[in-house]
């Protein structure tokens, strides 16, 4: 995962409430509200998606490459309660075993990773079979919009640690052999551009 922006952990740190407050946290919550079981969280970031892991989660493990976010993590783990093993890693290279999760979390990463076909292999090998790929993403649109991010694509990349928005992350997800009928598609919403429209639901593993 890029971190091209040394400043973006802070930046995202302090703005990212704001935009929770208004909009995200409702995404977050009916996205990971398909989790169950062992769960592994990769791209945690400062750890805000944590506070809706539903009851059917047994345990949390996260992987998280920025050291800054995995502290942010833990405080936030701290505060609320929540048992969660938050280790250093990459989504190319997830530091846990095969089939070692019944489900695994994906909550705005896919756009920043920087191998998106290498990071959802590893997410298939560390699931069990028919496990639970549970997604929110915000990816490329259709038409002007699509046209717009593929412009902004590189200076908005630098600008926040390897964000691309005009990923085809649907296409991705279906190519790396998961069922993606539980996936919606929300064309619109209150996000400012270029991070939208966004892809929400979960896809099971297909063996």
């Amino acid at each position: 995962m890029a971190s091209a922006n040394p400043l973006f952990p802070y930046i995202y740190r302090f703005g990212q409430p704001v935009f929770d407050r208004l909009f995200y946290n409702r995404y977050r919550r009916d996205a990971i509200a398909h989790a169950t079981g062992r769960l592994l969280m990769v791209g945690l970031g400062p750890g805000t998606d944590m506070k809706f892991v539903p009851p059917a989660v047994t345990s949390i493990s996260a992987v998280e490459p920025v050291a800054a976010f995995r502290e942010m993590a833990s405080r936030l783990a701290s505060r609320h309660g929540i048992t969660a093993d938050i280790v250093e890693g990459t989504g190319e290279s997830i530091p846990f075993g095969d089939n070692s999760f019944d489900s695994v979390h994906i909550g705005l990463v896919l756009c920043s990773v920087e191998d998106v076909t290498a990071t959802l292999a590893e997410i298939r090998r560390v699931l069990v079979p028919d496990g639970r790929l549970v997604v929110l993403e915000h990816v490329r649109g259709e038409g002007l919009m699509g046209r717009l991010q593929d412009l902004v694509s590189k200076p908005w990349s630098w600008l926040a640690a390897g964000c691309e928005p005009n990923r085809r992350t649907v296409d991705s997800i279906a190519a790396a052999g998961f069922d993606t009928t539980g996936l919606r598609a929300i064309p619109r919403t209150p996000v400012p551009f270029p991070c939208k429209p966004h892809l929400q639901g979960f896809a099971t593993l297909i063996e």
